[in-house]
């Protein structure tokens, strides 16, 4: 049975830039029924299709943008998409978020995925203009900004279309660069570097077809039970209010917000970043994403100052953290122009505040000195050096060059700093602190893309769910929260709605717009861990062993000195035990063959067994 009209758009486009061919492929119905689309469509792509080893920054890499059956409905939370490829950053499978117009512009123009190979003569963008597909020289954007090159699209190709682009930070093919979707990046991992190397300055997309589903009385009907929820959430009113920076006064009083390179849980100036402060002195107005409910953004300008001009959609509570406490800086216009800057090139802010405090403690231990930091004098809760070391890391000029490289690779150049680099597959820690929530503290060394707090932490422990500090009953936690997820970053909608909907609503509004006969959300459950276990098997391939499941030296051996999880470690094997028989794969992290063929992976690619 054909999949338009059933919450898809029902095809599939592929594109070399390097012969021109392009070709169109129907979606079938076996894959959107076991992986739904977005991440599982993706990674199913990626491993189908990409041979093991592929250098992430050679021409044969596939960048894949992926929508889900949700994407473009009128479900809350369903204007995102993703982007899927193997990562510069860690080798391993990479899937990274953005919201925005893209993906509902993509699935309207008729495509539920966009698969990219090859590489163009010279930098180019691509348009997509419903079914009309062209591939333009775009030589004279080649180094422009990303909000330069956004005004210049609006003009030569038009307001109609939705572009995606890359900052002079993805032209470098840094491992630290992202794609940007207006003011929302897919940020993590190396995206940008990604498309950089395929010469690909832009993605312009207009779509007018719209999308269907199944049953649309009965989607409308669960629709609104989704949003009644979300109307009764508390959590969704305090991101409505404040945004993502509302948790921070609760992660700093749980004793888990990172504070210089991960040395503490806590910030003596994190009142100077509560919310409320920020509303007063930053906030000018709140920002939607597509069929959004909640306006999680806030759009931010200083007016004044050596930064007077900046502007910009946040910062968010991840770049409070990177940018902020994780450097000890509690100045809201350093970390706005920080972040300012980290847009206009296209950086990730949390690789990117990583790195800045790995090199302040590396200068602080006498490791390093300014002449290593192109005569710097950095040190904690230097604002001017922070803006300084961000814009070298995000032009790539002197140190910039080696710093945007990552802290791994930092850590292998000083390797007296191995115990405190703190990332994990060489992706930098985001903003909770392993050893406060040791279900996060799992999550951390367990996901695919590297560190993560969006592939599974269950970071309700933070707020009352479990003890955060005991490492029981944490694995089977995090294998639950990780399947959600997956189903979330499958069906393409917003993480947001998990504060306000559990996967009962998520259950409820699939079926009805796909038609398939999922009986229960444990059905869907299902579909979570099988989406998870492909991309277990891709980074198999790749060479990952169980080995990479861990976490930094700190976490494990240096207690916090103080706080609510004073004396805390990660006890971390326990954990990764009992998760990996929860999952059925055996004592190294090896999917047995049984759990393969229980989840029909067997049925969805050649040859495995």
């Amino acid at each position: 049975m054909r999949l338009k009209n059933r919450g898809y758009a029902g095809k599939i486009l592929y594109l070399d830039l390097s012969s021109g061919e392009k070709r169109i492929e129907e979606l079938s119905e076996k894959p959107a029924y076991n992986l739904l689309g977005g991440k599982g469509l993706g990674a199913l792509i990626l491993y189908n299709q990409l041979k093991a080893h592929t250098n992430p920054l050679s021409k044969e890499n596939l960048l894949i943008f992926a929508t889900g059956p949700l994407t473009g409905t009128i479900a809350p939370g369903s204007g995102k998409f993703a982007v899927i490829t193997k990562s510069p950053a860690t080798g391993t499978f990479l899937d990274s978020y953005s919201g925005g117009n893209f993906g509902v512009f993509l699935k309207y123009a008729g495509f539920d995925a966009l698969v990219i190979k090859g590489k163009a003569k010279v930098p180019s963008i691509l348009i997509i203009d419903n079914d009309k597909i062209e591939l333009r020289e775009a030589k004279h954007l080649w180094g422009k900004l990303t909000f330069d090159t956004n005004k210049v699209l609006e003009k030569e190709v038009g307001r109609e279309f939705s572009p995606v682009v890359i900052g002079p930070a993805g032209e470098r093919l840094s491992p630290i660069s992202g794609i940007l979707c207006g003011t929302r990046i897919a940020g993590r991992g190396g995206g940008g570097g990604v498309m950089g190397s395929k010469l690909l300055k832009a993605i312009c997309v207009k779509g007018t077809g719209g999308i269907k589903v199944h049953n649309q009385e009965e989607f409308q009907k669960y629709v609104q039970v989704a949003l009644r929820s979300l109307r009764m959430s508390s959590a969704i009113e305090r991101l409505k209010q404040m945004g993502t920076v509302s948790i921070l006064e609760f992660i700093q009083s749980s004793g888990a917000l990172p504070t210089r390179n991960f040395q503490r849980g806590e910030f003596k100036e994190a009142e100077k970043l509560y919310g409320e402060s920020w509303k007063k002195e930053a906030w000018e107005k709140d920002k939607a994403c597509p069929f959004c409910p909640i306006s999680c953004s806030k759009i931010t300008s200083i007016k004044e100052g050596p930064y007077k001009g900046a502007k910009l959609d946040g910062p968010d509570y991840e770049t409070i953290f990177g940018l902020g406490t994780n450097c000890g800086v509690s100045d809201k216009q350093a970390i706005i122009e920080a972040n300012y800057l980290c847009d206009l090139y296209g950086v990730d802010t949390i690789s990117c505040g990583g790195i800045i405090g790995f090199i302040i403690e590396l200068k602080e231990k006498g490791i390093i000195s300014k002449h290593d930091l192109d005569g710097l004098e950095v040190k904690w809760g230097a604002q001017k050096a922070l803006v300084r070391l961000t814009e070298k890391i995000c032009q790539g000029e002197g140190v910039g060059k080696v710093l945007e490289q990552g802290v791994r690779a930092l850590s292998k150049r000083y390797p007296q700093g191995r115990s405190f680099a703190m990332e994990v597959k060489g992706l930098e820690l985001p903003a909770y602190h392993p050893q406060a929530a040791k279900g996060t503290a799992l999550a951390y060394a367990l996901s695919e893309r590297g560190a993560c707090h969006l592939r599974g932490a269950p970071l309700g422990e933070l707020l009352g769910a479990a003890d955060p500090l005991t490492i029981e009953g944490k694995a089977e936690l995090f294998k639950t929260k990780q399947a959600d997820l997956a189903v979330i970053d499958s069906s393409v909608h917003c993480y947001f709605t998990d504060f306000g909907m559990t996967l009962k609503e998520v259950f409820q509004m699939i079926v009805p717009a796909t038609g398939f006969n999922y009986q229960e959300p444990k059905d869907l459950a299902e579909v979570g861990e099988r989406i998870s276990t492909l991309c277990r098997l891709f980074n198999l391939r790749e060479g990952l062993r169980s080995t990479d499941d861990t976490l930094p030296e700190r976490c494990l051996k240096e207690p916090l000195p103080s706080g609510p999880a004073q004396g805390e470690v990660v006890e971390l094997k326990p954990m990764l035990l009992e998760y990996y028989k929860l999952m059925g794969w055996d004592e190294q992290g090896i999917p047995k063959s049984e759990q393969i063929k229980k989840l029909h992976l067997n049925e969805l690619i050649p040859g495995l067994k």
